[in-house]
């Protein structure tokens, strides 16, 4: 009968658990690696609604309220898009007045009670041009120019999956996408603000069906560490005049002066 000494067999057993650990983290990585940004984005775009049922719809108009947590400021809000690339965002605080941002497909501007009216140019111009982008969450190639997953960690407290986005306009953000429902749930970025260009987090919470798609009716946003909160009561297609997004008089007086095309 053959036998194997003591040591000769401690050293088997330890070089067979050696395999099998290697074995078992080889397959828990495998298990554990998050999957390619194009599934994960593809998922998200299914769990709104479907690529079909976005692409029939050619404009939205959504309204609601807008508040400065802590500072005692709020008022009403409106944003408005459409296809393929204009949106108008007017947002009224009490006590201060109307702040509007726009963008026409070629000129992006901003009124406020403060500085008046301003066209936006440069990484403002850019940054807002790539948001109003009306087909934006459905990632196409002529707007992104790559998606990489990046890991699968926590975001707001859910498990999420951390994509970087690379867009054709040379700006770029990571987005999280939530690992168990799919939707899209925040943004970390870098924008310009009139303090100069600052880490920018976005929170999109408490999605709800409207008509044929699922929108986030929370929207946090903390530059600086300040916290806006957006939260969205309707959402409306296809109802939204082309004659939205023309700028308004003083604005087509600056656009006259700054050597744009004429009204």
């Amino acid at each position: 009968m053959f036998r194997r000494s003591p040591c000769g067999l401690v050293r088997t057993v330890a070089a067979l658990a050696g395999v099998l650990v290697l074995a078992a983290s080889s397959h828990l990585g495998a298990r554990q690696a998050p999957p390619p940004a194009s599934q994960i984005v593809e998922r998200f775009i299914k769990a709104i609604g479907g690529r079909d049922a976005y692409k029939k719809i050619t404009s939205l108009r959504a309204t609601g309220t807008f508040e400065l947590t802590g500072q005692g400021i709020r008022g009403s809000f409106e944003m408005m898009q459409a296809r393929p690339a204009r949106s108008l965002v007017k947002t009224t605080i009490d006590g201060i007045g109307k702040i509007e941002i726009g963008y026409n497909g070629t000129h992006g501007w901003q009124i406020d009670p403060m500085s008046g009216p301003s066209l936006l140019s440069g990484r403002q111009l850019t940054e807002i041009a790539d948001e109003a982008w009306f087909d934006g969450p459905l990632y196409e190639p002529g707007f992104v120019k790559s998606m990489t997953t990046v890991e699968r960690t926590t975001f707001d407290q859910k498990p999420a999956y951390k994509v970087q986005v690379v867009f054709a306009s040379g700006s770029e953000e990571f987005q999280f996408f939530d690992a168990e429902t799919g939707l899209r749930i925040g943004t970390e970025s870098r924008r310009q603000t009139p303090l100069g260009v600052v880490p920018t987090s976005s929170y999109w919470r408490d999605y709800k069906p409207f008509g044929p798609l699922l929108q986030p009716t929370v929207i946090v946003q903390r530059p600086l560490g300040i916290e806006q909160v957006v939260r969205l009561t309707t959402f409306e297609y296809d109802v939204v005049p082309a004659s939205a997004f023309d700028p308004p008089a003083e604005v087509k007086a600056l656009i006259k002066t700054d050597g744009g095309p004429g009204f």
